[in-house]
């Protein structure tokens, strides 16, 4: 079920998150956001090294809308309803154009600098879900932000001594992805390669993307019971009517519908600079992978459900290391 993917060639490197499925008819399997994932990984893979950024997010684009056509649900279903339709996000970087594309709220740092890349309406809707928890806790309920304990997965490591939290061990290596499973010291899911630039390559004429696939959380179409979440579901929904919108709750997304001339946020690469790509599932994103899990895992001891700190619309699960798919990629240019 994870949603998220990572794709290395010699003229590109991506990271691509599928959206969270809020469908009703599950036209989709297993769901919306890993065929969309899919798709847009195995594209990124065909891309003429020279592909401009226009080139790039129309031919993204138009292998989802491909998809519709081949689907058995009617295509009026994608025009009318737009939560049924695929969704996804990726930040990709061109070694050809030196620069870094943000189709949507996937997440870059060059050297050590962040481009913020959060919605106005996940900030919206994860102050309502914020609402909403709090005042069920104040009715009666129990906020899981407050016993901590109750969210901790077996699998989660104690608190040492000393006081501090012990992390899974996470390989610095100059590509770095990572799953809800924990990565076993001087292990790494992907081993380092040399550096992505115009005169280097790191894939073969014989497999021109590479693609790394880590055991995500993923969203089950029957997600964990989150009376919050149910609350602002209908919200969530609505929302997919700003997809690809101007205008205050407006957003990019790729879905087979988007406008070729929606301002894309462009990110210059210099030689030499270190850069970080990753997807929304790190929400406090940091200069290494270690740092980034070490501030996850305090979100989850001390905000487990997502309505404090870091307000969102989905918290964490018992019984899952996290609470959204998580990818990260760092490399120098």
């Amino acid at each position: 079920m994870n949603e998220d993917g990572l794709v290395i060639t010699d003229g590109f490197a991506a990271v691509v998150d599928g959206v969270t499925s809020k469908s009703v008819h599950h036209l989709w399997r297993p769901s919306g956001g890993v065929v969309a994932r899919n798709l847009l990984v195995d594209t990124v893979g065909t891309l003429p090294r020279n592909a401009t950024m226009r080139e790039t997010q129309m031919t993204l684009d138009r292998r989802l809308r491909a998809e519709y056509t081949r689907s058995d649900a009617d295509e009026s279903v994608f025009v009318n309803e737009p939560w049924e339709r695929l969704q996804a996000n990726a930040v990709v970087y061109s070694a050809a154009h030196r620069e870094a594309w943000l189709f949507g709220d996937c997440q870059i740092m060059v050297n050590g600098v962040q481009t913020p890349t959060m919605k106005r309406v996940d900030e919206l809707l994860g102050e309502v879900r914020s609402f909403a928890a709090q005042a069920m806790a104040l009715d009666g309920g129990t906020d899981s932000a407050t016993a901590p304990d109750r969210m901790r997965s077996p699998e989660e490591p104690d608190e040492s001594d000393d006081g501090t939290e012990q992390l899974p061990g996470a390989s610095a290596a100059s590509f770095e992805s990572e799953s809800h499973e924990s990565i076993k010291p001087n292990e790494s899911l992907i081993e380092p390669i040399g550096p992505i630039g115009p005169d280097s390559s790191v894939a073969s004429d014989e497999s021109s993307s590479r693609i790394e696939e880590p055991n995500g959380v993923g969203q089950p179409e029957t997600e964990p019971d989150d009376p919050a979440r149910n609350l602002i579901m209908p919200f969530l929904r609505l929302q997919s009517r700003f997809a690809n919108r101007r205008g205050a709750y407006g957003y990019f997304v790729f879905d087979g519908f988007t406008d070729p001339t929606y301002p894309i946020r462009t990110v210059p690469i210099a030689p030499g600079d270190e850069v970080v790509l990753a997807s929304d599932g790190y929400p406090l994103l940091r200069p290494t992978l270690t740092e980034s899990e070490r501030e996850l895992a305090r979100l989850r001891r001390d905000d487990p459900s997502l309505i404090h700190e870091y307000r969102s619309t989905k918290g964490f699960v018992a019984g899952q290391e996290s609470f959204d798919d998580r990818t990260y990629l760092r490399f120098v240019a």
